[in-house]
């Protein structure tokens, strides 16, 4: 009879049951500050932002000029390429 008490005990803890959950972390243990910003974590978010755009331009822009090329390239009927 205690074995299986003491297996049920193991998988509770093994399980890490509710006391886990009233804990509190590390990076939630201080109070917000909303009137003081952090500027520079919103300039790094909108620069990041802006520069995955402009990435994401370039690179259609590119695409966009293979297409053509390659369209190009399948209507080219000249007979002294091949």
């Amino acid at each position: 009879m205690a074995a299986p008490l003491r297996a049920a005990k193991w998988l509770r803890l093994a399980g890490g049951g509710p006391g886990l959950a009233l804990t509190r972390s590390a990076f939630f243990a201080r109070k917000r500050t909303y009137d003081q910003p952090n500027w520079f974590g919103v300039g790094l978010a909108f620069t990041t932002s802006a520069a995955l755009w402009a990435f994401l331009f370039k690179q259609h822009n590119e695409d966009v000029m293979e297409y053509e090329r390659r369209k190009q390239e399948r209507h080219h009927k000249c007979t002294g390429c091949s």
